[in-house]
């Protein structure tokens, strides 16, 4: 597991995301003390999956058309 700070997690977000869905894990940390951690998501996350089929459903008109662009 790495340890980052949160200015570090701002400026490298996406860098992060891409080493997180490759399987690394990350603690984040404030002036020293663990914040949170940011773990991949399980292949059958089924909490996962269940809020992203609403959000597809919910915001559809707007990403069909991102993907029109």
């Amino acid at each position: 597991m790495t340890i980052i700070g949160l200015k570090e997690l701002r400026q490298n977000a996406s860098e992060i995301a891409e080493r997180a869905q490759k399987g690394e894990r990350f603690t984040v940390v404030k002036r020293t003390k663990p914040v949170f951690t940011i773990i991949p998501p399980q292949e059958d996350d089924s909490e996962l999956n269940e809020w992203l089929d609403e959000y597809i459903n919910k915001n559809r008109e707007l990403l069909e058309s991102l993907a029109d662009k």
